[in-house]
């Protein structure tokens, strides 16, 4: 065998901080099967072939609240677990309130870091995937402050512009749909006004999706713009030679 001692580029490991929509529109089906659906089978489908400079993955549900569903953890099957269990969650959760899902998402970092303070520094990276219906006061506030923290938060948006309605529950066979006071059925629409301010002024990046199979590869590309490299280290390897 040849012998090959070789320099390769070393990158910083980095933390991925998910935040997901799981309020009652992120339910609707313009995204086949539906916004919600696709956007857990897109995270699954990139966690599963992650690359190697991800360390560990955190997980933040939110929709009028917020909820710290897996912390940062390098155990897959954990996260999967979760993903699963809120495909499956039956309860219709109503509100969408971006600054307190950011807010939970930045003290989860927080925590992790004064937990972590003698280990090697991890690049924090925050993605919120939403379908863009913000329905909070303050956020401006927080992103000034996630901006002053030099953390970028990135955001991929999900949705049709076609107003569509949003199912609620599935009896015998037929789907219900969410009505207002008089009865009549409630739509939602995209918006993406709020994901790209959150981009924008943290210094992130903002992706839209209108099929839902975009969302992988969209997160692939957040992850491979944040890659910092931090030098070089030593490869060593052995080729097999073949000499007819």
């Amino acid at each position: 065998p040849l012998f090959i001692d070789r320099m390769v580029p070393e990158y910083e490991r980095q933390d991925l901080v998910l935040v997901l929509d799981r309020s009652a529109s992120m339910h609707a089906r313009d995204v086949p099967p539906s916004r919600f659906t696709r956007a857990i089978q897109e995270i699954k489908s990139f966690l599963a072939e992650k690359p190697a400079e991800i360390d560990r993955v955190s997980l933040v549900g939110f929709a009028g609240t917020a909820i710290t569903l897996s912390h940062l953890t390098r155990d897959l099957d954990t996260l999967f677990f979760f993903l699963d269990w809120i495909g499956e969650d039956p309860r219709v959760y109503f509100g969408t309130d971006m600054t307190e899902a950011l807010t939970n998402a930045l003290e989860l970092v927080n925590k992790d870091d004064a937990l972590n303070q003698q280990a090697e520094a991890t690049q924090k990276i925050f993605l919120i995937l939403s379908d863009g219906d913000d329905q909070s006061e303050k956020l401006a506030g927080l992103l000034d402050q996630l901006q002053r923290k030099q953390i970028r938060v990135h955001s991929i948006g999900i949705g049709s512009d076609t107003a569509v309605p949003i199912p609620v529950a599935q009896e015998d066979g037929v789907t219900q749909y969410l009505l207002d006071e008089e009865g009549e059925q409630l739509t939602t629409q995209f918006d993406e006004t709020t994901l790209r301010m959150v981009a924008d002024m943290t210094g992130g990046r903002y992706f839209r999706s209108t099929t839902g199979h975009e969302l992988a590869d969209f997160i692939g590309e957040i992850v491979r713009q944040e890659k910092r490299q931090i030098g070089l280290k030593r490869s060593e390897d052995y080729m097999e030679l073949h000499i007819p």
